[in-house]
């Protein structure tokens, strides 16, 4: 019997409001069962377990059936918003950094040294300076970096220095080179920082995982969910944390494609905080021509091309000059405020006021002195006006601003009316405090000159535009490298999703394939832009955890670009973590590219996990035009580009299992 039992996936997506859990069949790719769980942005992690105990509880299948976990995780990208992470040493070898350069670093040195584009050494690394600073960055650090001129091309000083923290300090060391085969000393830089800063958070968090799996008698491998749509095991994680940015939305994308079987499609995932939207071409998932980018930080980090709009289920619902506005800010939905807070209710009924400020249970103890002021009167005194706050802290003429950015660190939120709180009174949703909805909706519609059915219906309207609107922006975005603005774009998109009145045109709009819902309320939202585009609209079966699905249902994969120069006579071949390559014909210098791009991605893919991998090969010549009237093509360079791609290793278990 044992050797009849299913294969399947536990898939975890740790988002914005909920964390999700899904059993998932890794051959039909049907949910088995499934689960969610408020995130606790304290500890990510016991949301995490509730969620997975939720629904590996609910039965039908045995652990030993699980031979597979996917994660995704917002930790990163929370993280590094937030300014958390250890503290980071950096040297730089053959360069200096430009006076408004940011590098994230808590102390850096620069020393001599480096290569050139040839991977020639533009000096000597001097080993008695080397040794001097490191002596003095490693002082009270927990990683260091380590990033030269030209790594990608010529590591030998990084690696060189790699070995001396190692042997002389025992710290973990992040070189330049080994994130990313990208020119750019200062994205690399920052990428290299960034990931040194992540490793003591991604290791805690990856242990409570473990436990918390093993907890359940599960014992499958466990996969992290990269920011392209692709995976990489616990080893290769804890390596590189920061290529887990953006793997929530990367995981909707593919949890999309999983759910829907469509492999060409636009993927809108619509959550609590933010709507995601993001292309798939044959199954792929389009990524960004720059690295990612988290606040001020633009790293080397691949992923997915990604359009994010503050537009989900806690979005403030508010009407200016007469129109509805959602978003972008992110409130507390009275419904959830009043049922963990009773007496709120007649607060508001009382005074009229829909914001009130809510305290996350938090550890204040590394806050500022004024903040955590703040902070402990909120969680003191429970919800509490803006005025109230001010006025039971006297002296601290600056609270507003301590609000903010307590706010922006996810200490503090607001309640507000919300698209929930619309959805209890349209009947489409209960699950907290309809008492409170009801008052919110009428509160404002009476404000504005409304009852609660034309508010209602001037909700559904807005809602389905707005939506019709980001996707509209997205498309066009990717079509002309432009974000439509200006007020002649504004009034096209209004004029298209039905929101202005287009006089002597008749505006149509037509996307050119269908778009896939996920996310808890896509089924309501997702069906009203149909008719406002003229698309396909697929919302499938267990959409509510489509990120969860996806993290268990995608591939490993590695990519890489290798370049080859010509000089004088000469074929410069450059194969990332080698000295180049030197040959004297095109067709020499071909072989070898292809050859070390080949053996490149394939061993990073086995490095994450990978199994039964192939590879694409992708040859590109560079050529220029020379001369006016009599114009001829010479080979400016060529570009060869490998990915590769492999199952992720499951656990396959016998008759005797």
């Amino acid at each position: 019997m044992g050797a009849d039992k299913r294969r399947l996936g536990l898939g975890i997506d740790t988002g914005g409001t909920y964390t999700d859990a899904a059993i998932v069949d890794l051959e039909s790719k049907e949910v088995v069962a499934k689960a969610k769980a408020p995130t606790t942005y304290q500890d990510l992690s016991q949301g995490l377990v509730q969620a997975v105990e939720a629904a590996t509880s609910q039965g039908g299948f045995e652990p030993s059936e699980v031979r597979l976990v996917g994660l995704s995780t917002t930790l990163a990208t929370n993280s590094l918003l937030q300014g958390k992470g250890g503290a980071v040493g950096l040297i730089g070898i053959g360069w200096r950094p430009e006076p408004d350069w940011q590098l994230g670093a808590s102390r850096a040195k620069f020393i001599v040294g480096g290569h050139d584009m040839r991977g020639r050494p533009l000096a000597p690394l001097d080993m008695r300076e080397a040794e001097a600073a490191v002596d003095e960055a490693c002082v009270d650090m927990d990683a260091m970096v380590v990033s030269s001129f030209f790594s990608v091309v010529n590591p030998q000083h990084e690696e060189a220095l790699r070995r001396m923290i190692h042997e002389k300090k025992g710290l973990p060391v992040v070189t330049g080179h080994e994130l990313t085969a990208e020119l750019g000393i200062l994205e690399r830089t920052v990428t290299a920082v960034l990931n040194a800063r992540l490793l003591p958070i991604i290791d805690e968090f990856l242990r409570g995982v473990e436990a918390s799996i093993a907890g359940r008698g599960i014992s499958a491998p466990i996969m992290v969910f990269r920011g392209d749509g692709t995976l990489m095991n616990l080893r290769k994680a804890r390596e590189r944390p920061v290529e887990t940015i953006l793997s929530g939305p990367a995981a909707s994308l593919m949890g999309g494609m999983a759910l829907s079987r469509k492999d060409r499609c636009i993927v809108v995932d619509i959550g609590g905080t933010s709507t995601d939207i993001a292309y798939l071409d044959q199954g792929f998932p389009r990524l960004g021509k720059e690295g990612a980018v988290v606040g001020q930080w633009r790293t080397r980090v691949r992923a997915i091309d990604i359009w994010t709009a503050g537009l989900g289920g806690d979005s403030r619902l508010d009407v200016n000059a007469g129109r509805l506005v959602i978003g972008p800010d992110r409130v507390l939905p009275l419904e959830v405020a009043c049922a963990e807070n009773p007496g709120l209710v007649q607060r508001m009924r009382d005074s009229g006021e829909l914001e009130f400020l809510v305290a996350f249970p938090r550890d204040p103890s590394r806050l500022p002195e004024n903040e955590m002021k703040v902070f402990q009167a909120i969680s003191e005194h429970g919800p509490m006006t803006l005025r109230e706050l001010v006025d039971s802290l006297e002296g601290l003429y600056l609270a507003p601003d301590y609000v903010k950015r307590l706010k922006a660190k996810s200490y503090l939120i607001s309640t507000g009316l919300t698209p929930t709180d619309v959805l209890h009174v349209a009947g489409v949703y209960q699950h907290g405090a309809r008492e409170a909805a009801e008052l919110g909706v009428e509160i404002v519609s009476t404000r504005n000159g409304m009852n609660k059915q034309e508010f209602v219906a001037t909700f559904w309207r807005t809602m389905g535009a707005r939506v019709a609107e980001e996707l509209l922006k997205k498309a066009v975005l990717d079509a002309s490298g432009e974000v439509p603005t200006g007020k002649a774009a504004e009034f096209l998109l209004d004029a298209i999703t039905g929101m202005a009145q287009a006089n002597g045109i008749d505006v149509a709009c037509r996307l050119d394939r269908p778009v896939v819902g996920i996310g808890a309320p896509a089924h309501v939202y997702v069906p009203l832009v149909e008719s406002l585009l003229g698309a396909k609209v697929i919302v499938p079966p267990d959409h509510d955890v489509g990120n969860a699905v996806g993290a268990v249902c995608s591939m490993v994969a590695e990519s890489v670009e290798v370049q080859i120069h010509k000089r004088d006579n000469t074929f410069f071949v450059y194969v990332p973590d080698k000295e180049p390559i030197e040959v004297e014909r095109l067709e020499q210098a071909l072989y070898a590219a292809k050859e070390g791009a080949t053996a490149y991605v394939s061993k990073k893919v086995e490095e994450a996990g990978g199994k039964d991998i192939s590879v694409l090969l992708e040859v590109e010549m560079k050529k220029c035009r020379t001369g006016v009237r009599t114009s001829r093509e010479i080979l400016n360079w060529v570009e060869v580009r490998a990915r590769a791609t492999g199952k992720p290793t499951i656990v396959d278990r016998g008759s005797k299992d």
